[in-house]
């Protein structure tokens, strides 16, 4: 049981410490201005006859328990020449993992899901919660595909960057040695490396080789490989200009095409991207305006978010972040383009919707912990995102058609975005490193939209920051057989929600028809979080075997490990539960948490409370913004604990709502 309990506290801790870079920078200078060179781009000529291979491996990647390699699941290699004019270059491979259907009487035409990013492993990311991920769409009586794209993941060459993600870390304070860098040196530190990669990614691959056209090319490879007729594609995001290629490309071998995020050849993402997030914003701001009780705890948020944007700008705020995965703690700086980003990033989550409002008012007060799971998930991006493949697409095929000074004039239209999108990805970053990445330039049809008669499911997010529902009923304007739905209250991405799923498996049971679209009217979109000033609780009963406990936990929360209880009412709810017992002291479970939680000295006593025989210690501790209360009881060689996390804006409703009640009820099991 010690041991058990030990591997149960370490997930805690580790949902203790459970995207956003660090804060924006100016404009970079005339000198560092980029100008496009590109040599003239070779057709890549569609072709219906294979040129690639299938080689079945042992899968590269571990699989989730529910699935058995050679059974459920078959993985492999498909081997490509990485110049697409040239069947003779060099051999890259892609990692396929093909998983099959139940009951092993799959229609012919399987889905293929294609990731976004540019350079997401879906294998990396999804496969390790595939159930979750894709386990309903086994309704569709189809075989389903998930592979890494060229330059990605499991693929070979996989074009990562992992020399930049020690740089990103250090960045994370504006500081190089103890030197404190301006915005404009930060800049050039990014860019600097990411060059860097990029002459060692040269060694080992071309990186004009990795772009929309090849990877459309990969895909129809890879239902020719496999013996397919036809097959559906499935794309979010850029996965969906990957599907438009294979639609413009392919068409003969696509049955039909799942849009979710649409993102086509003729939008300029880079100089949409200012006013789509304005967009998004401004529906966050007239929808909380017409919320009554939104808008009487939280009044005039546009102008609240922006002057916190000013101040941060004047007087950066500095707070402490622990990498999910190694541990290490670092200070991050966060100013009020930083702050600015943060929101873009959290806007792409549909469940932070109804707390965002609460969190612009808690940034202005000068508390960030909800931002912390934005903040923690995109340090673990720069670790699963291939940068190469990311900067090849783009560098490729949207920042040819565009130029920094038409950004900056974009931009210019939107002040209060001049410092976040100087140093963004999608802006200045993209813009400097693209001018000597050696991308090439991609093809006229890469700048056009697509005209197809394959039939196509269009969805969008109302909130999506970067994706605005406008984009897909413009592409349905040349998608003649396509269905577009418009989902208010998501954000990017809404295939995973239910009344999505149920409209994307009746387009694949017949694409001819249009999907039952009933369930959109019936969609419950969450209320806005306020102030609490009470908080009702139900409880129900809990028993564990494992730790010989009993005791109530709070109704509707979700166990997320042995005896670990999360409320998860959005991505920015961090409130969790932990009610476990093990043969151990309640010192070695102090020191233990101490340890855990990189406390500086074992915390004092803050109280003592008496129920069920049990003489309980308490404690209260924060650290990285969050507090902790805990409270240990000792009896027959046992410790019992409770631990509640909380945000500091609820720890006083939620100590006596939950944490107490919790210790009053637990008790051994004799």
């Amino acid at each position: 049981m010690k041991t058990k309990f030990l591997i149960s506290l370490m997930l805690f801790s580790m949902l203790l410490t459970s995207c956003g870079k660090p804060a924006a920078i100016p404009a970079p200078t005339e000198s560092t201005l980029p100008t496009v060179i590109a040599p003239e781009a070779t057709r890549i000529e569609p072709t219906q006859e294979p040129t690639a291979m299938f080689e079945e491996t042992p899968c590269p990647f571990e699989l989730p328990s529910d699935q058995v390699e050679g059974e459920t699941v078959e993985c492999g290699y498909l081997i490509v020449p990485e110049d697409r004019t040239d069947p003779e270059s060099r051999e890259i491979r892609l990692a396929i993992a093909i998983f099959r259907h139940p009951d092993g009487n799959p229609q012919p035409d399987p889905i293929i899901y294609l990731e976004g990013g540019p350079a997401g492993s879906p294998l990396e990311i999804r496969v390790p919660n595939f159930t979750a991920s894709f386990g309903s769409m086994f309704a569709a009586k189809r075989d389903i595909i998930v592979f890494d794209q060229r330059g990605v993941g499991y693929s070979q060459p996989a074009l990562d960057c992992p020399d930049f993600t020690p740089r990103y870390l250090d960045l994370l304070d504006f500081e190089v040695n103890g030197d404190r860098l301006t915005p404009q040196e930060v800049l050039e530190h990014k860019v600097d490396a990411f060059l860097a990669c990029a002459a060692k990614l040269r060694e080992v691959a071309d990186l004009s080789d990795y772009n929309t056209i090849a990877n459309a090319a990969d895909v129809n490879d890879l239902r020719l490989a496999l013996g397919y007729d036809q097959v559906n594609l499935w794309g979010v995001s850029y996965g969906t200009r990957l599907a438009l290629g294979v639609m413009r490309d392919f068409p003969d071998g696509v049955r039909s095409v799942v849009l979710d995020a649409p993102y086509s050849p003729e939008v300029d993402i880079y100089l949409d991207t200012p006013s789509s997030f304005d967009r998004a914003l401004n529906v966050l701001f007239a929808d909380c305006a017409a919320d009554e009780a939104c808008n009487a705890a939280f009044p005039n948020l546009r102008t609240v978010l922006f002057e916190t944007v000013e101040k941060l700008n004047e007087n950066p705020a500095n707070f402490e972040v622990i990498h999910p995965r190694t541990g290490e703690s670092y200070t991050k700086l966060l100013d009020g383009d930083g702050l600015l980003e943060l929101v873009f990033r959290s806007m792409y989550d549909t469940n932070m919707r109804s707390i965002l409002p609460q969190v612009i008012y808690e940034a202005s007060k000068g508390h960030f912990t909800s931002f912390l799971t934005t903040i923690l998930i995109d340090i673990l991006r720069q670790d699963f995102r291939s940068w190469g493949m990311y900067f090849s697409v783009l560098c490729n095929e949207e920042i040819p058609f565009s130029t920094w000074e038409q950004f900056q004039a974009e931009v210019a239209a939107y002040p209060e975005f001049t410092g976040l999108y100087a140093g963004f990805e999608v802006g200045g970053l993209a813009y400097g490193v693209c001018e000597a990445w050696g991308a090439g330039q991609a093809e006229a049809r890469e700048n056009e939209a697509v005209r197809s008669q394959v039939p196509a499911l269009i969805m969008t997010g109302q909130y999506d920051p970067i994706v605005p529902p406008d984009w897909g009923a413009q592409i349905a304007k040349t998608l003649p057989n396509s269905y577009f739905f418009e989902f208010a209250g998501m954000a990017h991405g809404v295939s995973q929600a239910d009344c999505p799923r149920s409209l994307i498996l009746a387009f694949l049971d017949d694409p001819a028809v249009p999907p039952d679209d009933s369930c959109i009217a019936e969609m419950e979109i969450p209320l806005f979080f306020v102030p609490m000033e009470t908080v009702e609780v139900l409880w129900e009963a809990f028993e564990s075997e494992d730790f010989s406990i009993q005791g109530l936990i709070p109704a509707g929360w979700t166990e997320a490990g042995p005896g670990v209880f999360a409320r998860a009412s959005s991505s920015a709810d961090l409130t969790v539960l932990l009610l476990q017992a093990a043969p151990v002291s309640a010192n070695e479970l102090l020191g233990a948490l101490t340890e855990q939680l990189d406390l500086e000295e074992i915390p004092e006593s803050v109280d003592e409370r008496e129920a069920n025989s049990l003489t309980w210690t308490l404690y209260t501790v924060e650290a990285q913004g969050l507090l902790r209360d805990i409270a240990l009881a000792e009896k027959d060689g046992m410790t019992l604990i409770v631990i509640l996390r909380t945000a500091p804006n609820e720890h006083d409703i939620l100590y006596e709502a939950v944490f107490l009640p919790a210790v009053d009820a637990l008790v051994l099991v004799e």
